[in-house]
Formats: C-alpha cells, sequence, structure tokens
C-alpha cells in the first residue's frame, strides 16, 4: 500500500512537471507572437496609443500574451491586416531515408505515411 501511494505521488509530479514545462516553452512562443502582432497595430494605429481592451492588449504581451492575442488578432482582421506568421515549436520532419527499410513493402508503407513520394522506394 505504502509503495503505490509513493509511486502515485511521484506520477503526478512527474505529470505536473510536464505540464509546466510545456506551458512554460510555450509562452516564449506566444510572447514572441504576441511582440509581431502589437507592432502590427501600432503600424495599424500609426503609433496612436489606442485605449480600453486593444491599450490593454498592447500593454499585455509580455506579461498574459494568451488573453492578448485574440483581441490584437481581431483588431488586425478587422483593419482587413493580413496576421504573421505563427512561430513553430515543433521541429521538422527528418528526411525520407527509402534506405532505411528492408524490403519495398515497408518503404511503401513509410513513405505514404510521411507523405513521401513513392517512387523514392524503388530500387
Amino acid at each position: 500500500m505504502q509503495v503505490i501511494k509513493k509511486g502515485l505521488i511521484v506520477a503526478v509530479g512527474v505529470a505536473l512537471a510536464l505540464t509546466l514545462t510545456g506551458a512554460f516553452a510555450q509562452s516564449g512562443d506566444d510572447v514572441s507572437y504576441c511582440n509581431s502582432l502589437a507592432a502590427s497595430v501600432r503600424t495599424v494605429t500609426r503609433g496612436n496609443t489606442p485605449s480600453g481592451a486593444t491599450g490593454d492588449a498592447l500593454a499585455g504581451c509580455n506579461s498574459n500574451p494568451g488573453a492578448s492575442i485574440p483581441v490584437l488578432e481581431k483588431v488586425l482582421m478587422d483593419n482587413k491586416v493580413s496576421l504573421p506568421p505563427r512561430p513553430s515549436m515543433a521541429a521538422p520532419p527528418p528526411p525520407f531515408n527509402p534506405k532505411a527499410y528492408r524490403n519495398t513493402a515497408e518503404c511503401l508503407t513509410a513513405a505514404y505515411a510521411a507523405k513521401a513520394p513513392l517512387n523514392l522506394c524503388t530500387k
């Protein structure tokens, strides 16, 4: 019984640590995206400091980007301005290597799953 409690506590701690790590890692991307949105909004407003929700969103990019991003995106979309690209945390997939497979069937299956051209598997 004691071992189960310890295991459960460790599992909860690990799950919490992984969740917090993901939240902090994403917040850096959110802050940079929010700052690029804020720069576009400042261009649209021609340097004037907006008031209300837009002003709060501009001021909140570094402290609360999750709440600021939707407000700034709406301002830009309402003004028919294209949104800047959102940074992605995912690394690009490795290039498809047809030599890593023992036979043509495995290669074709992997190529199809990777959305790689199937002609890479012909020998």
